[in-house]
């Protein structure tokens, strides 16, 4: 389960506000684990976390290419590695369906990805856009 904590806002509200989606949301998923659900509620679930992602991270370089962000290309790449992570535990899921280590692979994927990169990422680019915005 992951706490949003002061060293992962970026100062940006728009940023910072889907960021807290976007963590609600993984901690749904963190819960699949917990519960006995259907592969279709899995299904359900992913699927409303990727196009949250896939929102968010277009939200997210849109403000990036608005303010001349000089790491933009970087960042954007970033972005494409982790969806293409995602997709790859999607199929997974396709092929094999609901169990406990699927949910703990996504869980650990996730969280580890999203707590790294807002950290140090996104937190970079918040200051850069808040600087552009002084």
């Amino acid at each position: 389960m992951i706490k949003l904590t002061k060293d992962m806002e970026t100062g940006i509200t728009k940023i910072d506000t889907q960021h807290k989606e976007l963590v609600d949301r993984i901690n749904a998923v963190t819960a699949m684990g917990t519960k006995s659900i259907s592969n279709d509620e899995t299904k359900k679930t992913l699927d409303l976390l990727g196009a949250y992602i896939v929102k968010h991270f277009n939200d997210e370089e849109a403000l990036q290419k608005q303010s001349a962000y000089p790491k933009y290309d970087q960042h954007r790449q970033q972005h494409q590695l982790y969806m293409a992570e995602f997709d790859k535990l999607k199929k997974e899921f396709a092929q094999n369906g609901h169990s406990a280590k699927f949910t703990l692979d996504l869980s650990n994927s996730i969280i580890n990805w999203i707590v790294r990169h807002i950290k140090s990422v996104d937190a970079e680019f918040g200051r850069y856009y808040n600087a552009q915005q002084a």
